[in-house]
């Protein structure tokens, strides 16, 4: 007999989670759904009994509010009281992908595959094994070998700005002997290659991460 694996759903649409949970049902009798909500957390609350907060796996689907603009931060609080995390993405761009992955995600199914492709990601997920659907997978490899290049000076720009010993605009520009404008002008233009990239470094943070991921930072 198959080990039941409990499955908690978690998207802004209730018609996914009644679609879901009902094909789960019909196809996948091993899994069962304990649980649907539209956000998480649960005004800080995490239900009790045969509930979410008895789910192997979570499905994440679609959030609002807060939690949208911070899908690697919901993951994390998932995984951090061991919930595993399947995500459905429709059109993530590859840096969220890769986020989400980085914060604990174990397996990433387009919302428009097949609910075959989910459930195989929720048994994956149940052991502790990623899944990949095919397209996610193809998007992440035809990116990895990405690697925005950067010139000596941005190089030692972006080290003080943004390395061990980070550093205003102000006090980059007197050590490399130039304006603070020349400075910001550089960071534009390190940003706007990240994003003719596909990467999105909107923000400080964001731009660090990148910057380490390819090297140019320790």
């Amino acid at each position: 007999m198959a080990t039941l694996t409990r499955v908690l759903l978690i998207d802004h649409h209730q018609l996914l989670i009644d679609s879901l949970s009902q094909w789960l049902l019909i196809n996948a009798p091993e899994i069962r759904v304990v649980a649907g909500v539209s956000c998480w957390p649960l005004e800080g609350l995490v239900p009790t009994g045969d509930g979410a907060g008895k789910a192997d796996v979570a499905v994440v689907g679609e959030l609002q509010g807060r939690e949208a603009g911070n899908l690697a931060s919901t993951i994390s609080s998932l995984t951090a009281s061991g919930t595993q995390v399947v995500l459905l993405v429709d059109q993530l761009p590859v840096v969220a992908i890769s986020s989400a992955l980085d914060a604990g995600a174990l397996a990433i199914v387009p919302k428009s595959a097949d609910p075959g492709h989910t459930a195989a990601a929720i048994r994956a997920a149940a052991s502790g094994q990623r899944y990949l659907h095919p397209d996610i997978k193809g998007m992440l490899e035809s990116t990895a070998s990405t690697r925005v290049e950067l010139s000596a000076r941005e190089r030692r720009l972006m080290e003080l700005y943004l390395g061990p010993m980070p550093r205003s605009v102000r006090e980059v520009a007197e050590l490399l002997g130039i304006s603070e404008q020349t400075v910001k002008s550089h960071l534009h233009r390190v940003r706007q290659r990240f994003a003719a990239a596909g990467f999105n470094v909107g923000n400080i943070i964001s731009l660090q991460d990148q910057l380490r991921k390819d090297g140019w930072l320790s």
